[in-house]
């Protein structure tokens, strides 16, 4: 009996066996349809009480949901299609939009409808105690107070298109669902507290009836005051946060021309109407210079204060001379702070630019003027409360920043203080960044040049150093650009001025403006003991500062074994590790009355889901699971590899192996790199149609190896260093005898293809290279401009991540040896290039230049030229296609797969957008 009951045991472990075995071996590779459905998680948060988990899952192509857990018994809620969405103050309700469906977008944009004739959003009410949902369909948008709200209000998207650009306007209470109407509305805003709506409205200037006004709606009595009428326009509309006080822009100009003058107005609760506290007339305005339409109000949190913007008249066009008969050309001058392309750049906000000024509301009829053209930007202190205020200017040092990258650091500072009125400057020349107090005490900054955080005491004119002889790294010790390090940055400050926190690369620490307490170590060197990067985390997003009594949340990444997690801080500084594990933490929360937190998490083989801990991560709950169909696919794993380069330093890379790897077989490596990746150890990558690189994932579920190296860098030889690294690593894993050494290829974008093309001028280890938006020729490149910010490529080259260290007169040998164009004869390695023509960083010409070099040499190479594309696609379609053209390249060289058409013998312009070249040829 026993005997029978064995075997019988037996059969069943063996069939049990076998269909664990069926089902591995059923599994599929990666192919590029899958990508439509793979989802991810966005916009999560958790209420206070931590309840509820909400968040928006995202398709890459198609509708989007919205997820909702109840924490407590489970339930869940998902809506169709949600996308956006709100918490309502008293965390009862989730305000969310509903967009049209993909598929009735997609047919109206195919039927070429109208904006106002396209599918529209709808909007849902959600009650959080039960998951019961209300729709109201053909909502544009919503708004509800920010710190208490009865009420959403909404604007309607009609059908019929508004001259105006108005909209309808519904007010709904939110809990009896009862709702008012107001039409032709242009704008419409809560107070801070949600007890007040601001309306502005106007109407269709065929109505004879009606005229532009402001109503001021109080949402306890619900009561509609009319606050002004009459005017032409009404624009930028502000609450004070109690809904008080508000503040508008208005104009009776009745002409058609652009610059209108605008007035400011000003209403306080119990007043008969608003009134001007700032025109162009006012004794305070400057000669020529009006109210700003481009800002809009704001007032100080505790109401005393109306800041605005005021500006120079702008310049008025000579209308005598048609357009037809003007010259049309940019006059470049050599002594300008921005060069034209810049300037063309910042052209539209430069003609918005305005100047702070603000109003004591104890005497409105006096404004003061805190900005001009001198000192453009000025930064108030406690919420625009405060008795200082700080004024910065980088105007003397944009000339040389544009070759100089410490001059982009670089400003003048001077102090405000508003109760007296008076203005000093109080630093010329600092070079590195600057943090205000928030009561507006201190003002602590880090100097790049001397390495030392100092603070300033607005109060009494002191300066002093906060580490001076402290012999502590501030800065980034890994940096390896010929260039002045960046400090590792500053945290929060502390309540009441007490200290603020900085960081070294591992710890952080505690600094004491008034310079009474030395500076302190709160994590105690555990970071660095331990190889350990601590990070505060903000999860209150409404903090302005730390309590003296709060525990800090910290993220930690341990920077040998690159692990991520969390370590907890307690106010005496007692540090506790709450969980460090082989996973990317992303997108945490917690609930602002409980600790319970919300999280995504993964790795390289674990997709991202929505998970919470109630234990500081003695245990977790996972709460979703968002691509299931990820274990039908292939995936693979990945390991931290060393060697050492030619130089004999120890390196380290990434090396991604296939799912079921087996040491006997033979796998072709792609080698992907850009600077230093293995921080990444345990990212994870979605597959999707990437916009300029290969997807990791799917070339691992697809059989290949891939390798990932780090770099780093010394002046001057950056080629160089791409090829001690990246190729002594490649040859060190060619001793394994399950790399196919004979089927090995490389792929880079940008910096990375600059590499990639350089490399190939130096071995002929691959069988086939991708080089994306490369720099072929530094000399060309060097006095070349980024098209998209318009600024010059010299500071990259001098200072910047070319690493050259010296200009081109004073080294043109660097810039010859660093060029892989002059030595395009060398190249034996089939060569893939990617070269948009509206690439704003890289030069389109550059890869042109390498593209006719290699021709001209009769090389085999192609170049994909994505029209009106940015450096990284930014199409889905273009990236759809690339990725199938990476895949068919690689496939061919490296998997003697059959070559397609354009592969073979390209596609004519005759062709274009008939055939795609993707078939196989006869």
């Amino acid at each position: 009996m026993k005997h029978t009951m064995l075997k019988k045991n037996t059969f069943l472990t063996l069939l049990l066996l076998l269909c664990t075995l069926n089902t591995i071996a059923q599994k599929s590779p990666l192919n590029h349809d899958v990508y439509d459905s793979w989802k991810s998680l966005k916009n999560t948060s958790i209420t206070n009480d931590g309840k509820f988990a909400i968040a928006v899952v995202a398709e890459q192509e198609g509708d989007d949901y919205l997820y909702i857990q109840n924490l407590s018994n489970r339930k869940e809620l998902t809506v169709p299609r949600g996308y956006s969405y709100e918490l309502v103050p008293d965390n009862k309700y989730v305000i969310a939009k509903i967009k049209a469906s993909h598929a009735d977008i997609r047919e109206a944009k195919i039927k070429k409808k109208a904006a106002e004739k396209m599918p529209k959003d709808s909007l849902a009410v959600i009650r959080l105690d039960d998951l019961s949902v209300v729709k109201i369909p053909s909502v544009k948008d919503f708004k509800t107070g920010k710190d208490f709200s009865a009420y959403v209000a909404y604007t309607l998207s009609d059908s019929i298109k508004s001259k105006e650009k108005t909209s309808t306007l519904v007010i709904r209470n939110i809990e009896s669902s009862t709702e008012d109407t107001i039409k032709n509305v242009s704008a419409y805003s809560f107070s801070k507290n949600g007890k007040a709506l601001a309306v502005t409205t106007k109407p269709e200037k065929k109505d004879s009836v009606n005229e532009p006004s402001v109503f001021l709606l109080n949402l306890e009595k619900y009561s509609k005051n009319l606050i002004s009428s009459g005017k032409t326009e009404y624009i930028s509309q502000a609450l004070s946060e109690d809904g008080m006080q508000l503040a508008f822009l208005a104009t009776a100009d009745t002409t058609k021309q652009e610059n209108k003058e605008y007035k400011l107005y000003y209403y306080k609760h119990g007043a008969d109407s608003a009134f001007v506290v700032a025109n162009k007339a006012h004794e305070n305005m400057p000669d020529k210079w009006i109210v700003s339409k481009n800002r809009t109000p704001l007032f100080s949190k505790n109401g005393k204060r109306l800041l605005f913007g005021i500006a120079p008249m702008p310049l008025e066009k000579d209308t005598t001379i048609p357009d037809f008969e003007k010259a049309g050309l940019d006059i470049w001058h050599w002594q300008e702070p921005e060069i034209q392309p810049v300037q063309l750049k910042t052209l539209d906000a430069d003609k918005k630019k305005s100047y702070l000024a603000y109003i004591d509301l104890n005497n409105p009829q006096v404004f003061t003027q805190l900005a001009n053209d001198t000192i453009p930007n000025v930064y108030l202190s406690e919420e625009n409360n405060g008795e200082f205020a700080i004024g910065v200017s980088k105007l003397p040092y944009l000339l040389k920043a544009q070759w100089d990258t410490s001059s982009r650091y670089t400003q003048d500072v001077w102090s405000y203080n508003l109760t007296s009125g008076e203005r000093k400057l109080i630093k010329k020349g600092l070079t590195g960044n600057y943090s205000l107090s928030y009561n507006g005490n201190y003002l602590v900054w880090y100097d790049l040049n001397t390495r030392n955080y100092y603070a300033y005491e607005l109060k009494t004119d002191e300066e002093r150093c906060l580490t001076c002889g402290l012999n502590i790294n501030f800065w980034n010790e890994e940096n390896d650009t010929p260039t002045i390090p960046l400090n590792y940055g500053m945290g929060m400050w502390y309540e009441n001025d007490n200290a603020l926190l900085v960081y070294d690369q591992y710890d952080i620490w505690k600094l004491d403006p008034s310079g009474k307490t030395p500076p302190q170590n709160i994590t105690k060197g555990e970071g660095r003991k331990n190889k350990t990067t601590l990070r505060h985390i903000k999860t209150n997003p409404d903090a302005k500062f730390i309590t003296s009594k709060e525990q800090l949340l910290l993220s930690a990444f341990n920077n040998e074994n690159k692990k991520n997690g969390y370590y907890l801080l307690g106010p005496k500084n007692n540090l506790q590790k709450l969980v460090l594990d082989g996973y990317t933490f992303s997108s945490v929360k917690k609930a602002k009355d409980k600790d319970s937190y919300l999280y995504i998490k993964s790795n390289f083989a674990t997709t991202p889901d929505l998970y919470s801990t109630t234990n500081n991560w003695k245990s977790e709950r996972k709460l979703t699971e968002i691509n299931p169909q990820a274990k039908n696919y292939k995936w693979g794993s990945v390991e931290l590899t060393e060697w050492k380069t030619f130089d004999g330093k120890t390196a380290q890379g990434l090396l991604y192996k296939p799912e079921n790897f087996d040491a006997n077989k033979k796998y072709p490596m792609l080698t992907y790199f850009y600077e230093r990746s293995s921080d990444n150890l345990y990212t994870h990558y979605m597959p999707q149609p990437n916009w300029s690189i290969i997807n990791i994932s799917y070339y691992v579920s697809n059989d290949y190896i891939v390798f990932v190296p780090d770099i780093h860098y010394t002046d001057g030889h950056p080629g160089q260093c791409a090829y001690n690294y990246v190729i002594s690593g490649v040859e060190k894993l060619c001793e394994n005898p399950w790399v196919d050494k004979e089927n090995l290829g490389v792929q880079g974008q940008s910096w990375g293809g600059y590499q990639v093309a350089y490399l190939i001028t130096r071995t002929n280890i691959f069988k086939c290279a991708g080089s994306g938006a490369p720099v072929s020729n530094m000399f060309s490149a060097y006095n070349g401009i980024r098209w998209e910010s318009g600024r010059s490529r010299q500071y990259q080259y001098e200072q910047g991540q070319s690493r050259i260290g010296k200009n081109m007169w004073e080294a043109p040998e660097l810039y010859h040896e660093n060029s892989p164009i002059f030595f395009a004869d060398k190249v034996e390695t089939p060569l893939l290039i990617m070269h948009n023509d509206q690439d704003g960083a890289v030069p389109w010409y550059q890869g042109i230049e390498y593209f006719m070099a290699l021709r001209r040499l009769q090389k085999p190479v192609w170049m994909l030229q994505y029209n009106k594309e940015a450096h990284n696609l930014k199409e889905r379609r273009n990236r759809k296609d690339l990725t199938v053209r990476l895949q068919q390249f690689f496939d061919h060289y490296l998997k003697n797969e059959p070559m397609p058409k354009w592969l073979k013998s390209g596609v004519p312009a005759i062709e274009k957008g008939i055939d795609y070249g993707f078939g196989i040829e006869e």
